[in-house]
C-alpha cells in the first residue's frame, strides 16, 4: 500500500463532508487528505503519505493495533524494492 512511498486512487468527489458516514474506502481516504494525514495528486487523482512522519506513526498504528501479519508483510516488501 502507501507505506512504501506508492500513491493509491482516490475519487474525492464521492464524499459527503462528513465524518460518521463511510461508505467507501474513497470517503475514508477522502477525509484523511481533509486532515493533513495523506497528500493528494490532483492531475493523477492519487492519494500519498507526504512525509516519514506520517509514514512511522501508520506503522505504528498498525503494529499497535493487532495487525502484526499486515506489518509483516509491509516490511518484507520493503525489502524487495529496488533502490
Amino acid at each position: 500500500m502507501m507505506p512504501g512511498g506508492d500513491c493509491v486512487p482516490v475519487n474525492t468527489r464521492s464524499f459527503q463532508n462528513d465524518m460518521r458516514t463511510f461508505k467507501t474506502k474513497d470517503d475514508v481516504l477522502t477525509l484523511l487528505i481533509h486532515l493533513g494525514y495523506l497528500g493528494y495528486d490532483n492531475e493523477a487523482k492519487k492519494a500519498f503519505i507526504p512525509n516519514r512522519e506520517i509514514i512511522e506513526e501508520y506503522e505504528n498504528a498498525m503494529s499497535a493495533g493487532g495487525w502484526s501479519k499486515v506489518m509483516h508483510i509491509l516490511h518484507s516488501s520493503e525489502k524487495l524494492k529496488i533502490n
